[in-house]
Order: structure tokens, then sequence, then C-alpha cells
């Protein structure tokens, strides 16, 4: 039984490229992109951070993060807010600012779409019927 792992260990290496090059299997006809800049710093008793980064194609980003302690260990929450930006498909620049909290993953965007504002016969309408707007009043405990 040893001879017989010996021998497919010995079978293995020999088996193995000889000029091994870790970027020759790496080829996806894109270019080559370099970062410009990056960072990361993390207080070790706290676990507040911020990290940023910044790539030749135009893509950068950057956040904070600040850890909200819980009573009970592995409780808690985090808020972050940060932005991003990147190249768009038609060429322009797009830049997304950013909070994520107990709130929900909030993003504005000059590009992103904006809820309609309330129209104002809805608003009539719940001044004259408040009765058809009964569940918006229930308390859920």
């Amino acid at each position: 039984m040893k001879l017989f792992v010996f021998a497919t260990l010995v079978a293995a290496v020999t088996a193995a490229p000889q000029d091994y090059n870790a970027n020759q299997f790496v080829r996806s006809g894109l270019p080559e992109i370099r970062i410009l800049s990056q960072r990361f710093d993390q207080d070790p008793i706290t676990g507040n951070y911020e990290y940023s980064y910044e790539q030749d194609n135009g893509q950068a980003a950057a956040e904070t993060g600040q850890v909200y302690p819980g009573p009970e260990p592995e409780t808690g929450s985090i808020t972050q807010q940060g932005n991003y930006q990147f190249v768009g498909d038609d060429g322009s620049t797009y830049q997304v600012n950013y909070v994520a909290d107990e709130g929900g993953y909030q993003p504005q965007g000059a590009h992103l779409p904006v809820a309609p504002a309330q129209i104002p016969e809805y608003e009539q309408l719940r001044i004259e019927h408040p009765e058809l707007f009964w569940a918006e009043q229930r308390q859920y405990v």
C-alpha cells in the first residue's frame, strides 16, 4: 500500500507543469486594470473602519463603517456610508452616494430614479375619507 501511495505521489509530481506561470491562465481579452490607490484602516477595539480604492479605469469607492455594540456578545449594528463611481457602457461616469443602516440601503445618484411626490388628489382623499386608510393607523407590537 505504501508503494502505491508513493508511486501515485511521484506520478503527480512529474505530471505537474515545470514552467508554471500564474498569469498564463488569466486571459480574459480585456485590458489589465491597475490600482492607483488603496487604503484600509480598522480600529481593532471598536471595529470601526475606513477603506477606499481607485483604479485607472475610472472605478473608485470609499466607505466608512461605524459599529454599535449590542447588549449581548454577537449583537449590535453597523452604519455604513460611502460612495462609488464607475464608467458605464455609454462612456459616462456615474457616482452613487449611500448610507446603509437600520433604515436599509439608501442610495442617491443623479442617474437613479426618484420616487414621485404625493399627488394632491390622494392627500385630499386621505383628509376627506380617513376610514379608507385604517391600515396605516394600526400599531403593531
